[in-house]
């Protein structure tokens, strides 16, 4: 990509630091991107809102690895383009959507009669955390099967724990027996990306490259771990305290990664800025 493409990008985020935080980057790890649906500017401009694929995302990921990954620049962005955003640990899934009548509440979690504790911390996962910097990854978009790694991430038996589907992207780009056969051709199809980062140490190159190891044990193998429990909302509605305790897990383990890789992203913006 070139300087310029890239300039364009960090423009747009200088901009957005001295619009919308006052001047001070460190406030974009905690920025709510969900505040942004009716910006022209930083938002969706005619197209649907998702945090993920905002302006001001499209920027931070063509500043922080548009010099890495091939072809990533602005224009590449978005759906049915070579990249898109990812939101890495999202929220619907395990707690289901708000009701519309009851604000706070969400529809999934409410099915398990949850103590109110529990009620706050998932209003605040969804208000304050899921929506921040940290919880936002670039990932290659071209489709196969008539599907994308976005898609597909959400709809198969991993539904959308990214631990899981960077266990199974390693067995893809590490050339594993066991390999998820969509995925393969997921991979394949996005080969113009994928191509340096197959084998072992391909693999830990896009995991430092990204910022995912705290998705996986320690270095230098980043082997990918299993961090969540495999549940969601509509698994098994009377399994009600194995629910409530790992959506306790999920809350945990989730803040814990988007809290560390913001700041981790804050620091690398700031050299790239520089």
């Amino acid at each position: 990509m070139t300087a310029g493409k890239r300039s364009g990008a960090a423009k747009l985020l200088r901009e957005f630091v001295e619009e919308k935080l006052g001047g001070e980057l460190d406030r974009l790890r905690t920025f709510d991107v969900k505040s942004l649906q009716n910006s022209e500017k930083f938002g969706c401009p005619g197209r649907c809102f998702d945090c993920d694929d905002t302006e001001l995302m499209r920027a931070v990921y063509v500043v922080l690895w548009g010099d890495v990954l091939p072809e990533l620049a602005m224009e590449t962005l978005g759906g049915g383009k070579m990249y898109r955003g990812d939101t890495m640990n999202t929220f619907h899934t395990m707690f289901g959507r708000n009701i519309p009548e009851r604000p706070g509440f969400y529809a999934g979690l409410e099915k398990y009669g949850p103590p109110e504790g529990l009620r706050r911390k998932v209003r605040l996962f969804g208000e304050s955390i899921c929506g921040t910097l940290g919880n936002f990854v670039v990932l290659p978009n071209l489709g196969a099967e008539n599907t994308t790694l976005n898609l597909y991430r959400g709809t198969n038996d991993w539904r959308d724990f990214f631990d899981r589907f960077l266990i199974e992207l390693e067995k893809v780009l590490c050339g594993s027996g066991e390999k998820d056969p969509l995925l393969a051709k997921l991979v394949e199809a996005n080969a113009f990306c994928f191509d340096i980062f197959t084998g072992e140490e391909g693999f830990r190159a896009l995991v430092r490259l990204l910022l995912l190891e705290d998705y996986c044990g320690a270095a230098p193998a980043y082997k990918p771990q299993i961090i969540f429990p495999l549940n969601y909302h509509w698994r098994d509605p009377a399994a009600r305290e194995t629910y409530l305790a790992d959506a306790e897990k999920y809350l945990s383990g989730a803040e814990k990664i988007i809290e560390n890789r913001g700041r981790r992203m804050v620091a690398l913006l700031k050299t790239k800025l520089a």
